[in-house]
């Protein structure tokens, strides 16, 4: 084991609305350590995002962190004021958002944008921040780096401006970096680009990665653990092989199975998850999934499951693994080795 950079413990949050209490995340404990890529999946509203929001203390009113611990290096960061966090955010916890347009200001150069949290974090001088700056956008793979380094956002592509963001989230070289779908509004070569992007940051600059996607084929590629998530509840974790080739919750193996295959000579329609996610104003008692479940029994829908160990790592909350429960055995499609690994 590695060393532990991020443990999240028991975590709940809520966001007040006047139709009442929103219960996003209700019970999330996971970890990651020094250099180490988990991937947190789910479709939308699943909780993802309010998770990545809640590490970085940056949920906005009506939401708050009802309890739980958020360590990070050993710290509880749960009960840090704003400014404490204004020091640690940017510095050692740095985050890459899902649209680079809205994130980057369009009346600030690039290059200054980089430049801020350098000369705030690490005490540089403009002209030592802006010889960092322009390695930092040749270190994401941006042309002609002296020059671009003063454009403004709008003269840089799509694919550059969230390399332009990814640059700013790496300048002061963050502990952890938090990538909320980094690549969602791409084209699919920018978009293998990226990816291989975090990947290789990873290895150089041994940066540890959450990356927060709706597409499991993104973090199969990333991540050695997966986080799956519904219904503000983690349904399964385990090693990317755990998931991929031995997933054990039925929303996991409907995740699976709707992902396109490139390795299949016939044509195949795409299995999609019927129904709809639960309403978080009034979570189930239940498991969250148990009225989209094909394989749900009574106590599904009255009794929520506690986590079953499947191996070291690995566990899922669903009850088909009690002991007493029925055998299922579900075909996903994808098997170890060969054409289909």
């Amino acid at each position: 084991m590695g060393e532990r950079i991020l443990d999240v413990q028991n975590l709940y949050t809520s966001f007040y609305t006047h139709l009442g209490e929103v219960q996003a995340i209700r019970g999330v404990s996971f970890h990651l350590d020094k250099g180490e890529a988990l991937g947190i999946v789910g479709e939308s509203g699943s909780g993802k995002s309010v998770t990545s929001m809640s590490v970085m203390k940056l949920l906005q009113h009506p939401g708050k962190i009802k309890s739980g611990k958020i360590m990070f290096k050993g710290e509880d960061i749960v009960p840090k004021s704003s400014k404490e966090m204004m020091s640690i955010r940017g510095d050692q916890i740095a985050m890459i958002f899902q649209d680079p347009m809205t994130s980057l200001n369009p009346v600030y150069t690039v290059g200054n944008q980089i430049m801020e949290a350098m000369i705030k974090h690490q005490g540089l001088s403009k002209s030592e921040a802006r010889k960092k700056a322009v390695e930092m956008l040749k270190l994401v793979g941006i042309p002609s780096p002296e020059d671009r380094v003063d454009n403004y956002p709008h003269e840089f592509s799509g694919g550059m401006r969230q390399r332009a963001m990814i640059a700013i989230a790496l300048s002061c070289q963050p502990d952890l970096l938090i990538a909320d779908e980094p690549t969602t509004a791409l084209d699919v070569t920018i978009q293998a680009q990226i990816l291989e992007l975090l990947k290789e940051l990873k290895d150089k600059v041994n940066t540890a990665i959450i990356l927060i996607t709706h597409d499991l084929g993104v973090v199969a590629d990333v991540c050695s653990r997966i986080v799956v998530m519904y219904g503000g509840l983690i349904m399964e974790q385990g090693s990317a092989e755990d998931i991929f080739y031995e997933p054990k919750h039925p929303y996991t193996m409907g995740l699976i199975k709707s992902i396109p295959r490139l390795d299949l000579n016939e044509r195949q329609r795409l299995v999609p998850i019927p129904g709809t996610p639960p309403d978080l104003l009034n979570p189930p008692v239940g498991c969250p999934f148990a009225s989209r479940c094909p394989y749900a029994m009574q106590i599904c829908a009255n009794e929520a499951p506690k986590y079953y160990d499947i191996n070291p790592g690995h566990h899922a909350a669903c009850w088909l693994l009690d002991p007493e429960a029925p055998k299922v055995e579900v075909d996903t499609g994808v098997k170890r080795g060969g054409a289909d690994a």
